[in-house]
């Protein structure tokens, strides 16, 4: 046998192992990225859900000066704070930032709302506002983070 022959062989079998070697590498790599991606996503959609529901119901609730600066007991019991700290687990700084403004002026919002201020009052207009401004910037964030992954 002809040693072209032996070395055509070795170095077809060595390339042909190295091709599959890095498609598997690269398959792995956007396996992941999409994992990633889905933890994001998953972690993402669960703390909006608890912060929209926190503030649907602070928006219906009754004057009660007792429960002035107690919100965070109110998002507490929606979920917010659970969701917030499993988001922490998967989210960067700059996101935890503003996921902590959206959760701040939705207690604004909570005072606003149980401090006795109509739907039509300054303070609840503002609040209001502020609390879904903070939430558009958060969610403006959540976009960018799923777009890096």
């Amino acid at each position: 046998m002809q040693w072209t022959t032996l070395a055509a062989t070795a170095v077809g079998t060595v390339l042909g192992v190295l091709a599959t070697v890095l498609t598997d590498h690269v398959r792995w790599r956007r396996d992941r990225s999409e994992r990633e991606r889905e933890t994001l996503r998953t972690a993402f959609a669960e703390f909006l859900t608890c912060l929209s529901g926190a503030r649907d119901a602070f928006a219906r609730s009754p004057a009660s000066l007792e429960r002035v600066g107690k919100g965070h007991m109110a998002i507490g019991e929606h979920g917010v704070y659970a969701a917030q700290q499993r988001l922490e687990l998967v989210a960067d700084q700059n996101l935890m930032a503003k996921t902590g403004r959206a959760t701040l002026t939705l207690l604004d919002f909570h005072d606003a709302v149980v401090s006795g201020n109509s739907f039509d009052s300054q303070a609840y207009v503002l609040s209001w506002r502020a609390a879904r401004q903070a939430r558009g910037e958060l969610i403006d964030e959540m976009k960018k983070a799923l777009r890096r992954t």
